[in-house]
């Protein structure tokens, strides 16, 4: 993999934790429904970024496009 896309897949797989963590802390801590959709709309995406991003590593092509 080239080391503009593993430090991409570094970053992306960092801001994916944070988020886990925030929401986790959400959950316990309040109750904007609206809050936590929109940080679990955000992994999710990030999430789909790292695995087009791992894909694309192992010779895969994303056939969505």
């Amino acid at each position: 993999m080239h080391q503009a896309k593993q430090n991409r897949l570094k970053n992306l797989t960092k801001e994916h934790r944070e988020l886990d963590e925030q929401v986790k802390k959400l959950y316990n801590t309040t109750n904007s429904e609206r809050t936590l959709k929109e940080l679990k709309i955000k992994k999710l995406k990030l999430k789909d970024a790292i695995n087009k991003l791992q894909g694309e590593s192992n010779g895969k092509e994303d056939k969505s496009n």
